[in-house]
C-alpha cells in the first residue's frame, strides 16, 4: 500500500474524489491462489482471459464495500503504470529481464488489482534495509540461459524472438515450466510457479500473439 503522489499518476475516484491509498493486490507464486482460481467458473468454462475476469469478480465488490475503485493492469490504453505503483508499495527493484525484483520473491510474484481509496490509511514506518540482489550477481544465469536471446540489458526484451522459440519444438521447456531465464535466477526458488500455473500463462502468451498475427 502507498498513498500516492502527483507524479504517480493515480486517477481520481469518479465520483472526482482525491484518492488518498492505493492497495496494491497480487499472488506470490502458486499456493493458494492458482488452487482457487482453477475452482473458479471462469477457469472451467475456459471463458476469455479467465484470470482478469475472475479477478475482477473477486476484487471489485470488496473494493465497493470499502467505498473505493479498481483499477487492472489489462485497464487501457492507456495503461496504468503498475510496476511504478509496485515499487511504491513494496521495496522492488528492476532487473536484468525487465520484470520487478524481490530480495525475499524473486521475480515470482505478480499484480492483479489496485484498489483506490478515498481515505488514508496508515502505513507502518517499518523499513527494510534491502538492496538490488542483482547488483551482487556475478553469474547472471537469467541472461546467460534464454536459447535465443531475447534479453538485452540495452536493447530490452526481444518478445518476438521470445514468443516463436516458445511456440516451437525447442522451447517445450518454457511453453510447459515457464520462462527458462526466470527459473534460473536463484532468488526465491521456492516461490516459482508451479509447472501447471506456468504453462496456463505461457499458453495465453502464444495465443495473444497468435491472433495479432505476430507468429
Amino acid at each position: 500500500m502507498f498513498h500516492p503522489d502527483p507524479e504517480d499518476n493515480v486517477p481520481d475516484l469518479s465520483s472526482g474524489q482525491s484518492v488518498l491509498s492505493v492497495i496494491m493486490v497480487g499472488n506470490i507464486g502458486s499456493g493458494d491462489f492458482w488452487e482457487s482460481f482453477k475452482r473458479s467458473h471462469e477457469y472451467l468454462n475456459s471463458d476469455p482471459d479467465p484470470m482478469d475476469s475472475w479477478t475482477k469478480r473477486i476484487v471489485e465488490p470488496i473494493a465497493g464495500k470499502a467505498g473505493g475503485e479498481v483499477l487492472f493492469p489489462s485497464d487501457g490504453p492507456p495503461y496504468h503504470p503498475f510496476q511504478r505503483w509496485a515499487s511504491r508499495a513494496e521495496t522492488l527493484f528492476p532487473s536484468p529481464i525487465g520484470l520487478f525484483i524481490s530480495s525475499e520473491w524473486g521475480t515470482w510474484h505478480a499484480l492483479r488489482a489496485a484498489i483506490l481509496l478515498p481515505v488514508k490509511i496508515e502505513i507502518s514506518n517499518t523499513v527494510s534495509e534491502v538492496s538490488n540482489p542483482c547488483l551482487s550477481c556475478e553469474d547472471q544465469p537469467c541472461l546467460k540461459i534464454c536459447p535465443v536471446d531475447a534479453f538485452d540489458v540495452e536493447q530490452g526484451y526481444e518478445y518476438l524472438a521470445c514468443a516463436h522459440h516458445v511456440a516451437s519444438d525447442a522451447g517445450i521447456s518454457c511453453a510447459s515450466k515457464g520462462c527458462l531465464a526466470r527459473r534460473a535466477c536463484p532468488i526465491g526458488p521456492q516461490y516459482m510457479l508451479s509447472s501447471e500455473h506456468a504453462e496456463f500463462h505461457m499458453s495465453a502468451f502464444i495465443n495473444a500473439r497468435k491472433l495479432m498475427g505476430e507468429i
